[in-house]
């Protein structure tokens, strides 16, 4: 009972936003709501005295609830335009017509190509179609990379070898996003970087989503002078 306002002013907004028909450009709509509603929260008698901590988890799970919203989210992916469209059909194109690559090509250790974090990291990739909100979005980049990472930090604990740099992890990286079932690449990479509250989009989170950022590039751009082939290929 003592939640019904804020529930009353969160249920209030998602019914607005959906009569909206959102857009791309609607981000800053949702950024400030969810700044508007830290006070709110504060005030209630169910958060006072909670802890920054506790109520960033309470913003994310707002951003969760809004974004999540089946029309909502439709409504934002249709409206991104026929440029969006373009750009993710181009590069759906570019990597069905690069199946052909091989880890060798990308001088991929095949100790690491046949490694079962690989798959899995692929996997977790795909789990990105299948969610709306931006955090779970950018969570499944999180942890397709970081499986990547922590199996070079593994094997190069085993060898005795350096710890794992961004030059290990980004061919890899690049034959993960390659092999992967995505289909809006650039369409997610847009909507997560619009609508991930902007205090949240930082630190590991951010510097895996750049990655994921620059194996797009990588594979947009890629031509026989990128990768290691012989003659005859």
């Amino acid at each position: 009972r003592a939640a019904a306002p804020l529930v009353g002013m969160i249920e209030s907004f998602v019914q607005a936003l959906r009569l909206k028909n959102p857009k791309l450009s609607d981000h800053l709509m949702v950024h400030n709501f969810l700044g508007a509603m830290e006070n709110p929260f504060r005030s209630n008698k169910l958060w006072k005295g909670c802890q920054d901590d506790e109520l960033e988890e309470a913003m994310d799970a707002l951003e969760r609830r809004i974004l999540a919203d089946e029309l909502v989210y439709r409504c934002v992916v249709s409206n991104m335009g026929q440029s969006w469209e373009m750009m993710d059909a181009a590069f759906e194109k570019k990597r069905f017509c690069l199946q052909f690559l091989q880890p060798s090509h990308l001088d991929i250790k095949k100790s690491h190509a046949v490694h079962p974090a690989v798959t899995l990291s692929r996997r977790v990739l795909d789990r990105m179609e299948e969610v709306r909100a931006p955090q779970e979005k950018l969570e499944c980049i999180f942890r397709s990379a970081r499986l990547i990472f922590r199996m070079l930090n593994e094997a190069a604990a085993i060898s005795n070898s350096e710890a794992a740099s961004a030059d290990d992890f980004l061919p890899l990286f690049i034959f993960v996003v390659l092999r992967s079932r995505v289909t809006r690449v650039h369409s997610n990479i847009e909507y997560i970087s619009l609508f991930r509250r902007p205090p949240r989009l930082g630190g590991e989170r951010q510097y895996y989503l750049v990655q994921l950022q620059t194996a797009v590039t990588f594979i947009q751009n890629l031509d026989e002078k990128s990768v290691t082939m012989d003659e005859g290929e």
